[in-house]
């Protein structure tokens, strides 16, 4: 699914519009700076024409050109570009400077600039008329003076690279700086998008909506609207399983009662029926506690850090009577104190399940040694784990992943619900673990189960 992203398209927009306004200021300076520098050298070229008309004087009906050596050669200030004139007669015959100096596309009596090649370069060219009067003989010349380029290209391009260098610069600290003022800007969304992050994927409480920007807070109180709508849901689901484990086990403590009391049942029907109501009881209490560790509809404000390492010892002493009972030995084992984030009484049940799983389906069959289940804690890593070792028959590999399926039995002669490891499962992620079951080596079952460390902080 393709993602937008706000800021980069907010970023890519920003510097498309600097692009085109600058591209656009760059091509209005350009048009202004050449137009001026043009403005400037062709006022240069109107005044070397006053100063060819200032020394033409009439000596004889002839027309002269005073010191006309001094304007073979014109140059201008920065001497580059080079000037070249003619002094024309009215009948067009050239009197001094260059001939074959190309003429306006169009003649005129006024004065007149245009472009033109002489001499394989390219010409800025000034043509003007002027009337002298001599014994009331008038005596008109036309004066051409033409310029190369090499001056106002090159101050041209000085202006446009000091132009192009300053506009480069300011779209560079533009753009970082408006770079930095966009993650000023998105700091709010950053903290929210953080903050949403590192929360667990089943917490339900509201997002906290101080310091959230106006254009984003209508969303996040319908975010917190939802919540609060799935933690009525939540809790209305938990609510209802607490009712019908009361209603549930309420009928059945009479019924059980009831049997007990009553004498004109034998014995071996009453042990019958009892042993029948204990199995709905333990079925109830299973389906109630997979109902209720399901982690989409667990709220876990309800955790708190807790010592591991006491819950398995008290669980192990209590269960200890009964696996003697039935021929198991159960031992403890753990050099330290650990403590997981969760709830207590929900990893007791966990832990009631294997063990009540291990001393149905974990009987050593060949007799050669008692059956024997081991619980033990260590730390790994930022990690606690808590393993099961049992020296029973063991899973077979192809059922070790089936295993976890609700209502699966391995055995179906013993009597059992087939959720005791599914509700293991359930509960290990619940507490955000992971769970593995594999064979031990000559016989025998490991579950390891990864809970995260608590961090005292």
């Amino acid at each position: 699914m393709h993602q937008i992203s706000i800021k980069k398209r907010l970023l890519g927009w920003l510097g498309y519009s600097f692009l085109g306004i600058t591209m656009l200021t760059i091509v209005a300076v350009y048009i202004f700076v050449s137009r001026e520098i043009n403005h400037y050298f062709d006022e240069i070229l109107v005044h070397e024409s006053h100063n060819i008309i200032d020394r033409l004087y009439i000596d004889k009906s002839q027309i002269k050109f005073k010191n006309q050596h001094l304007g073979i050669d014109l140059q201008t200030s920065s001497g580059d570009s080079s000037v070249f004139y003619s002094i024309e007669n009215d009948s067009g015959n050239v009197l001094f400077g260059f001939k074959n100096i190309p003429k306006p596309f169009y003649s005129t009596k006024q004065p007149i600039f245009y472009d033109a090649w002489f001499l394989e370069q390219k010409i800025r060219a000034f043509q003007t008329s002027y009337t002298m009067m001599r014994n009331k003989q008038s005596f008109t010349v036309i004066i051409t003076i033409a310029e190369t380029l090499e001056d106002r290209n090159a101050i041209l391009y000085k202006i446009y690279f000091i132009i192009t260098m300053i506009t480069i610069l300011f779209i560079g600290s533009t753009l970082f700086f408006t770079l930095f003022a966009i993650n000023k800007g998105f700091g709010p969304l950053n903290a929210l998008q953080f903050s949403i992050k590192k929360r667990d994927a089943y917490d339900l409480t509201p997002i906290s909506e101080n310091k959230i920007p106006i254009e984003v807070i209508a969303l996040v109180q319908s975010i917190n609207q939802l919540f609060g709508k799935l933690k009525k849901s939540f809790l209305h689901v938990e609510r209802f399983n607490q009712d019908v484990s009361h209603q549930l086990r309420t009928p059945l403590a009479e019924l059980k009662m009831y049997i007990e009391m009553d004498e004109s049942v034998d014995a071996k029907q009453k042990s019958f029926y009892l042993e029948n109501i204990n199995t709905m009881v333990h079925t109830t209490e299973q389906l109630l506690l997979h109902a209720h560790t399901n982690p989409d509809a667990f709220d876990r404000v309800q955790f708190k850090p807790f010592n591991l390492t006491e819950l398995c010892k008290k669980v192990a002493m209590q269960k200890a009577p009964v696996l003697y009972q039935n021929g198991f030995d159960i031992s403890f084992e753990s050099n330290d104190n650990f403590w997981i984030n969760g709830s207590a009484i929900i990893i007791e049940s966990l832990l009631c399940n294997l063990i009540n799983n291990a001393q149905k389906y974990a009987v050593n069959e060949d007799n050669t040694e008692n059956n024997a289940i081991t619980l033990c804690i260590e730390e790994e890593r930022e990690t606690i784990r808590l393993s099961m070792l049992d020296n029973g028959p063991g899973i077979p590999e192809k059922y070790l992943t089936k295993i976890y399926d609700r209502f699966f039995r391995l055995d179906t002669q013993k009597q059992g619900t087939g959720l005791g490891l599914s509700i293991v499962k359930q509960i290990v992620e619940l507490h955000n673990g992971s769970i593995e079951l594999t064979n031990r080596k000559p016989h025998g079952l490991k579950i390891s189960i990864t809970f995260p460390k608590y961090q005292n902080t």
